[in-house]
This record gives C-alpha cells, sequence and structure tokens, in this order.
C-alpha cells in the first residue's frame, strides 16, 4: 500500500494490508461495524480516507507489475518481448468491474476496494461526515476528499467499460435491486463526475497536510478528466454526446488556474520527476506517492535490471523525437538515420537521450551486463543517476524512488491541447507552455503555424493539434498516458500491425544470425504472422465481465454489455 505523507499514516496503510484494519476496511459490510464508535473526531475521518491513496497505482507496490509507468504496453510506444493482443473473448470475471465487493484469497473472503468499492466507501464518508463533532469547514474538507475519489473511480470505469452504474449513495449488499441497478448512460456519468469535481473543488482546503488531496491536486485531475471528456466527445461523433466544448473549457480553466497560480515551475531536469528518492522539493510536483525502505517498496528498477528482456520502445516511439530545430526526421536536415545510435540521437530532442540508453543497443546476441530489450532500446528515465546507481539496490521490491501522479508538464500538456481543440490558443500560450518543455528538451519553439506539413500526420488533424499531440507522446513517453490517448482522439488504429507496423519494430541493427529482422534491418520482436488488429467500436470499450452480467436479471443482461462483445 502506498505512502502519501508522513511514517504514522504510511504505517497505518501498511497495517490495512492485513487484520489490522478489519474493522474499517476488510469486512463485507464495512458500515454495519464502523457506526457508531468509529466516527468521533477529525482524525477518524483522516484514518477513514487513507485507503482511498492506494488507488493510485504510482511505480506499483512491491513486486508488482501494475504501475502506470512502463508497465502498460499495450499501445504505440512499446514493443514487449511477448506479443500484447487485445482480448479476444469476453472474461468470466474482472476486478475492475465488480459490484460484489468481496474476494477469496486462499480461504478468507476480503473487502475487494477495486473501483465500485472505493465509490461504496466513498459513499459511505459522505453520510457518516456529518455525524463527527468538529468544525463545517473540516466536515466540508472531508466531504470534498470522498468526492474527488468517487470522481477519479467513476472517470477510470468510464475509461475502460462506458456507462456504468451510477451510485450516490452506499448500498447494502443484500439490496440487489439497487446493487444490480442497469448501467447509466455515459453522459450521466460523466457529468455527475464533474459535478463531484466541483464540489470537491468548492470545499477542500488550499493546504491540508504535506502531500494530501486539496484544491491544487483537484484543479489536476479536473484538467485531466474534462480533457479526456471533451475529446471523447468531440472525436466519438457516432455516440452524439452533447457538450465536447463545455468539456475543454472546464479543462483549459482548471489547467489555467494551477499555472496562473505560480506555486509550480518546471524543474531544470525531465528526469528528476521519474528517478528521484525524495520529491518533497521538486516544485514541478502537485502531488507523489511515496516509497520507503522497509515500509513501501517498488519493482520499476529492478525490472529494467532483470536478465529478462526489457518491454523496449518501438521504432514508432523513437521516430516521433523531433530533431532540434523542431522538425520530424522526415524532413529535417539534421537528421543523421539510424544506422548506428550514435546517429540515431545526434541533434535529437534531448528528452530521447534521457528516456533511452544512448551508449548501446541491448538485443539478442548482442547483450551487455546481461541486459537486453525486445526493441534494443534500452529505458533508462526511471533509473537512478550514475552517482547514486552503485550502491542502489536492483533486486525485486527493494527500489524506493517516488512516483508521480499529478505533475506540472502534464498540467502544461493539458492546457495547450484543451486551448489548441477549442481553437482559441495563441502564441502566449504555447510559449507559457510547450515551449517550456521544449526549451528543457533543447527543441525549437512550436508556432501557431509550424512552418512544415509531416508526411506522416492525419489528413483529419491540423498540423497544430498533430504537434501538440507529439509534444504530449514525447513528454509522457511510458507515462501510462498513451493508451487512453489514442481511445479519446478515436486513434486506436495506431495499435493495428496492418496500419501501424512501426510500432511492432525496433531498433536497425546488423545481422548477427539470431536477431530477427525485417528486409530494411529492423528488429522483428515478434513472427511476421503474428497480428493484431483494431476492431472499431468493440475495441475502444472493455467487455464486461460475463460472471457479472448474469447476476442481473434476465430482462436486463442484454443491454449490459458493450458493442462488439455479445
Amino acid at each position: 500500500m502506498q505512502s502519501i505523507i508522513r511514517y504514522l499514516p504510511l504505517a497505518l496503510l501498511i497495517l490495512c494490508m492485513g487484520t489490522a484494519c478489519k474493522k474499517y476496511i476488510d469486512v463485507t459490510n464495512p458500515d454495519t461495524l464502523v457506526d457508531p464508535t468509529f466516527w468521533k473526531t477529525e482524525n477518524s475521518v483522516r484514518t477513514y480516507a487513507w485507503e482511498f491513496y492506494n488507488s493510485f497505482p504510482g511505480f506499483g507496490n512491491n513486486a508488482s507489475t501494475n504501475g502506470d509507468f512502463y508497465f502498460p504496453t499495450l499501445t504505440d510506444d512499446q514493443a514487449p518481448p511477448s506479443f500484447t493482443q487485445f482480448p479476444l473473448t469476453v472474461p468470466t470475471t474482472s476486478l475492475d468491474w465488480t459490484i460484489n465487493t468481496t474476494y477469496l484469497v486462499g480461504s478468507t473472503w476480503n473487502y475487494a476496494f477495486v473501483s465500485f468499492g472505493y465509490i461504496r466507501k466513498a459513499n459511505i464518508m459522505l453520510e457518516r461526515v456529518d455525524l463527527v463533532p468538529m468544525a463545517d469547514e473540516a466536515k466540508n474538507h472531508w466531504k470534498g476528499v470522498a468526492h474527488f475519489f468517487r470522481a477519479l473511480q467513476y472517470f477510470k470505469l468510464i475509461q475502460e467499460f462506458g456507462g456504468v452504474p451510477w451510485y450516490s449513495h452506499s448500498t447494502q449488499i443484500s439490496d440487489s435491486g439497487q446493487i444490480y441497478k442497469p448501467r447509466d448512460t455515459h453522459q450521466l456519468v460523466m457529468d455527475s463526475v464533474l459535478a463531484d469535481l466541483n464540489f470537491a473543488l468548492a470545499n477542500l482546503r488550499q493546504t491540508d497536510q504535506t502531500n494530501t488531496i486539496n484544491k491544487d491536486v483537484a484543479l489536476a485531475l479536473k484538467a485531466r478528466v474534462c480533457l479526456y471528456e471533451g475529446t471523447y466527445r468531440k472525436y466519438h461523433t457516432e455516440l452524439t454526446l452533447p457538450d465536447a466544448n463545455k468539456y475543454l473549457t472546464e479543462a483549459y480553466n482548471a489547467a489555467q488556474t494551477l499555472i496562473s497560480g505560480g506555486t509550480y515551475s518546471l524543474d531544470k531536469s525531465y528526469q528528476t520527476a521519474y528517478n528521484s528518492e525524495s520529491l518533497a522539493p521538486d516544485k514541478e510536483i502537485i502531488l507523489y506517492k511515496r516509497y520507503e525502505p522497509t515500509v513501501l517498496q517498488h519493482s520499476l528498477i529492478a525490472y529494467l535490471y532483470s536478465s529478462t528482456a526489457m518491454n523496449g520502445p518501438s521504432k514508432s516511439a523513437i521516430e516521433s523525437y523531433l530533431c532540434t530545430d523542431g522538425k520530424p526526421i522526415s524532413i529535417s536536415p539534421l537528421y543523421g538515420g539510424d544506422d548506428t545510435i550514435t546517429h540515431l540521437i545526434a541533434n535529437r530532442d534531448g528528452r530521447l537521450g534521457i528516456t533511452i540508453d544512448t551508449s548501446y543497443l541491448y538485443y539478442i546476441n548482442h547483450v551487455k551486463n546481461g541486459l537486453s530489450s525486445s526493441t534494443g532500446y534500452r529505458p533508462i528515465k526511471f533509473l537512478p543517476d550514475t552517482a547514486r546507481l552503485k550502491a542502489y539496490p536492483t533486486n525485486i521490491s527493494a527500489n524506493t524512488s517516488d512516483a508521480p501522479l499529478f505533475w506540472l508538464a502534464e498540467v502544461y500538456l493539458n492546457y495547450a491541447e484543451a486551448a489548441a481543440e477549442l481553437g482559441n490558443i495563441t502564441q502566449t500560450d504555447l510559449d507559457n507552455t510547450i515551449n517550456k518543455l521544449r526549451d528543457r528538451a533543447g527543441v525549437a519553439h512550436l508556432t501557431l503555424d509550424p512552418g512544415f506539413n509531416d508526411p506522416k500526420r492525419d489528413a483529419d488533424v491540423s498540423p497544430l493539434i498533430w504537434e501538440i499531440r507529439r509534444e504530449r507522446r514525447v513528454e509522457l513517453m511510458m507515462d501510462g498516458f498513451r493508451f487512453q490517448d489514442l481511445m479519446r482522439w478515436k486513434k486506436g488504429i495506431y495499435m493495428d500491425s496492418q496500419k501501424n507496423p512501426d510500432s511492432f519494430l525496433g531498433a536497425k541493427v546488423p545481422d548477427n544470425g539470431k536477431v530477427k529482422r525485417n528486409a530494411d534491418g529492423y528488429i522483428m520482436p515478434y513472427p511476421a504472422t503474428q497480428q493484431r488488429a483494431f476492431v472499431d467500436p468493440k475495441n475502444y470499450l472493455s467487455p464486461v465481465p460475463s460472471s457479472q452480467i448474469q447476476l442481473y436479471p434476465l430482462n436486463m443482461q442484454k443491454d449490459m454489455q458493450n458493442p462488439g462483445w455479445q
């Protein structure tokens, strides 16, 4: 479980993984045991709320590979050693959609804090806060925290499944009529999410305890959520969802408020957000997940030092980085080709040399220190700097670098994209956002008229929005955003092996008798017979697990599944 502030809360969260917090968490119907003895002071509410922070994966927990960074490989940015396919059949179960919030571990039933579990927990908190003898300001703040986390969970559900049942109050496990209510529409759920975020912003404290939910964190989440929703509604015209510009405006305003507040500033180094033992002093960070030795660790760095082949960045990803003149490699006179890694990185965006190892290509029969990558490119942006690396533990469940959750670079990108989608972006907007990121990366500024046409640009995307999307891709490379970005832009086809073959290739390397290459000399991580097709609209949403649908009345079951999965 994760830490977000001091050692005491961190210890409380770790205890909650076992039986110590059974009274409050690990029960089938938690509200029957927490009343009335639990809700006594503001600290009682704070203790109840700590569990919500575990909904931030960060770099993952202990040996987990479920972190937001590096591990999600179903995109066009990475070609992992094992071929990643879209689901071909409806799964029987999925913890992401589990209305009955208990699950079996060994012979013990535990309360499952997956999305609907967190939603129920938030609703219980909203219903109990007024019982606590504390000031109205404190009550409103904690209600804001509950609204924040309920919004976060519903946002995740919408991204995965589309419309889901909306619960504005806690339900009893025995109340099947409420538990198994019909799916509410995408529009209703997301409009309710926006209302939750607005409530949170109106009531959260500007500052509470260090590195906890406050107004700035809510602004960052609102900018993220509303950019997603505004572009999703704009580009998924088949759904006829209204108010795309309303959401884009909400994203623009939320990001602008954060930026203009002046509290946060870019770190001089792009890498600091990803490889720091403590993000506490970093002025770029709005909220982070804290790791500490003997308390909570992760294994991201360990997996990047494993003898198992790493999830290498794809040819498509590497070629998306501009040259220092601000032009794509296909038209820049500065591009030196990719015959060697030295030529590849010469005169390129500085983030490329921080994201991958520029000293060597790691692949079959061309390993170094036992390391190899599926594409030849070794990811390094999460690794400690050279000075710390000599004494850094690289074994599983021993890594303690902090993970960013909300940070200024993403806010800049959200602001610029929302402004461009609304059609009101100015050169000043670009200079205050995208071009600050480019200054840090050593790349020429972006202008309202980029002054060139990327031959790879989609005809239905303007040159300016194309470049803003490129900026988002490279700045947030392997940060866990790419899949949902493609979903909201309605560009799932980028993950189709026939339509975007470069996303299934690696570095250009010489023949060594072992590594598989295509006719042009690029690493082929998979046999040519392995193909991935993107099916529209089927693959824009995940299937609802069949075991959950079967719990619904027969007359409702036919309407529970997503398009293409029936």
